[in-house]
């Protein structure tokens, strides 16, 4: 199953958006509020349960500045990767968004798709409301 949020302009440099997204204790903020429970956050992953799913996300790789590659952890449901993406629209600007390959079976993927998608689309907004000047 393949999930790719709406992309969204944000009014900072490719790079800080890049430096904010490497240290994954920012995911918190990107979260809907009142939605998950149990936030623990390191440098390099954190976990969250939502849905009534735990998740735990593990940085796997990444390409200064364009892409980090994120990877659920080896006690999460669900199998998947997680891609942010982010491309340079110059004037300090760029635009960004996350793409979810995870490998589940047809009836999770019912259960699970819309959710999902909705969740990586308000993430995707508010990355476009992340205030880095704080």
């Amino acid at each position: 199953m393949n999930i790719e949020s709406t992309h969204t302009e944000i009014s900072n440099s490719q790079e800080n958006i890049y430096n904010y997204l490497m240290d994954l204790n920012n995911v918190k903020e990107l979260l809907p509020e009142g939605k998950y429970t149990e936030w623990e956050g390191e440098y390099d992953s954190c976990s969250f349960k939502m849905m009534g799913f735990g998740l735990k996300l593990t940085k796997d790789s990444s390409t200064p500045f364009s892409e980090i590659k994120l990877v659920s952890g080896t006690d999460s449901p669900i199998d998947f990767d997680l891609i942010i993406s982010i491309n340079d629209l110059g004037n300090g600007k760029c635009d960004a968004f996350l793409n979810c390959e995870a490998r589940v079976n047809a009836f999770l993927k019912m259960m699970i798709e819309k959710p999902l998608t909705n969740l990586f689309n308000h993430m995707s907004d508010k990355l476009s409301r992340v205030d880095l000047k704080k």
